[in-house]
This record gives C-alpha cells, sequence and structure tokens, in this order.
C-alpha cells in the first residue's frame, strides 16, 4: 500500500516539475504551481500569462488588446478542455484582482496530457 502511495506521489510531483519547467520555458508565471492533497495547484495568472497560455493550447486571439477577465476565463477553459482530450481546470476570476484568474486544480494525468499539448 506505501509503495502504490509512494509511486502515486513520486508521479504526480514529476508531472507537477514538467508542467513548471516548460511553464518557466513559456514566461507563464504560475508561482503558486505546487501539489496538494495529490493534484497539481495551478494558482494565480496573470491576464497576460493566461492569454499566453491559451494561444499555447491553439486558442484565438481574445480580441482586443486587453481582454477582460471573462473573456480570458472563457477562452482558457476552452482551450485547456481542448488540448488534454476534455480534461478541465477551473478558470474563476479574482474579485480582488481584476488582472488576474484563479486556476484551479488538475490531476496527474490531466497534467501529462497538458504537458503533452505544450511541448507540441
Amino acid at each position: 500500500m506505501a509503495r502504490l502511495v509512494r509511486t502515486g506521489t513520486k508521479r504526480t510531483l514529476k508531472a507537477a516539475r514538467a508542467l513548471r519547467e516548460i511553464c518557466e520555458a513559456y514566461r507563464i508565471d504560475l508561482p503558486e504551481l505546487r501539489v496538494r492533497q495529490g493534484r497539481i495547484t495551478l494558482g494565480t495568472c496573470r491576464l497576460a500569462d493566461a492569454v499566453r497560455l491559451a494561444r499555447l493550447l491553439g486558442a484565438s486571439s481574445p480580441g482586443p488588446d486587453t481582454p477582460d477577465a471573462s473573456a480570458v476565463q472563457v477562452l482558457l477553459a476552452q482551450a485547456f478542455s481542448a488540448a488534454t482530450g476534455g480534461g478541465a481546470v477551473d478558470v474563476p476570476v479574482r474579485q480582488d484582482a481584476p488582472d488576474a484568474v484563479e486556476l484551479g486544480a488538475i490531476d496527474a494525468r490531466t497534467a501529462r496530457r497538458l504537458i503533452g499539448a505544450l511541448r507540441f
């Protein structure tokens, strides 16, 4: 039993590390990316970084030069789902920071699909 837990945790940590490295390479700032309770929490993301992530995942431009948070929220959620084969991430708009969105948590399997989408 302990081996199963250790293996699962190791895979999740490895996926989180790879995701962090890829995001850093693309200059997407996710300072709160960490593993919590077996899931990878992506955390707060500035709108510019969220738009960049959505574009890397195949989304079209959100429109104006400075899109609002709700447009970015929809754009990123759709692009994420399409790129990960149906995986979902919550993208609520932060009320205290209108220039940021809060990215939810994903499991290791969805993270590996996201990594694969970002690599190609």
